[in-house]
């Protein structure tokens, strides 16, 4: 499965779908909860929940070695409007032992943070699925726009706006997406980013995979797309279909909330025919493939119990002695 989702977290108050106005969630708290930290020590989202890796680089001289500070300090020094973190969440392959998600966080780091020098926290989260039970490892991936020159500031003074004549007098340069000339791609060139670094590590690794399609185990290749199920199925004539999205309180739903856990049933079940008939349509030369071999065995045990039965039921080729005498 592949998922990829980028959010901007800015200071100004958000309005929800109700129309309610609440303040936006914050750079702190993000950081606090993806490194499990603070008042989410001991948060987890299932029991077993594991912290696989966590990773802070890059920070300003201010914030070297406490990256907790840095992100507090984004929350009170970053202009009014602007953003004080960027996030992203990606799913990592499950297809993948725990070094090898690590060495692929690590090429996310190089690629998302490294590059542009920008101050960033990251963690990878591993626990089991609420649907099958197997294991959801994800990478939380945070990030400031704002990036390291080298130019020792003070927090307030690295959070101002930048002076390009005078560098040294203004902020830490952002470097934003329209400045990196991305603009509103922004998101499908990290979607596609992220599926080739996916698949790099799935190739070196993990090339191919088992998996159950009607009933049958076949052998199948590793890799993920950034695509929609439309546009893949536009491209390549395939008819996967878009699975229902659980809301939390149907995921979390127990069996004293009957309604609710009667229809996290249902749409569970829903689910996984949809997985189920998805898999088919990715797959499926290599479902027909190994259905061929299992009629093709199949035939050949049947000769085999024939041949066998045959010998069983022939005649006796030693000498008939004929009734014995008394």
């Amino acid at each position: 499965m592949f998922y990829c989702n980028l959010e901007h977290t800015a200071k100004k108050a958000i309005k929800t779908r109700s129309g309610k106005v609440k303040n936006a969630p914050t750079a702190k708290n993000r950081f606090h909860y993806i490194t499990r930290t603070l008042h989410f020590k001991k948060y987890k989202e299932s029991a077993s929940e594991q912290i696989e890796f966590v990773r802070s680089g890059n920070m300003p001289n201010f914030a070297e070695g406490k990256p907790a500070e840095f992100w507090n300090a984004a929350e009170i020094y970053e202009r009014s409007n602007g953003r004080t973190c960027s996030s992203l969440v990606v799913a990592l392959p499950k297809e993948l032992n725990q070094a090898q998600r690590i060495e692929l966080a690590e090429a996310f780091i190089a690629e998302f943070a490294d590059r542009y020098r920008y101050p960033f926290t990251c963690a990878i989260h591993n626990h089991a699925g609420d649907l099958a039970g197997q294991e959801q490892p994800h990478l939380h991936f945070m990030y400031s726009e704002r990036h390291v020159d080298g130019i020792e500031r003070t927090a307030e003074q690295f959070f101002k706006r930048y002076n390009a004549q005078d560098p040294q007098k203004g902020g830490a340069q952002k470097l934003t997406a329209d400045v990196l000339g991305m603009g509103k791609a922004q998101l499908q060139l990290y979607r596609k980013k992220t599926e080739e670094l996916i698949n790099d590590s799935l190739e070196r690794y993990a090339p191919t995979k088992i998996v159950e399609i009607r009933g049958i185990q076949v052998e199948v290749p590793s890799f993920v797309s950034c695509l929609s199920n439309k546009d893949y199925n536009k491209k390549f004539g395939t008819q996967l279909k878009d699975a229902p999205i659980m809301n939390k309180a149907v995921r979390f739903a127990e069996a004293d909330e009957p309604e609710l856990f009667a229809k996290k049933l249902e749409m569970t079940a829903e689910i996984n025919r949809i997985r189920a008939e998805n898999y088919y349509e990715l797959y499926k030369p290599y479902y027909e493939q190994a259905l061929n071999k299992q009629h093709q065995l199949a035939r050949e045990k049947n000769k085999e119990e024939e041949k066998q039965l045959e010998q069983n039921q022939e005649p006796s080729k030693g000498y008939d002695r004929g009734p014995g005498f008394g």
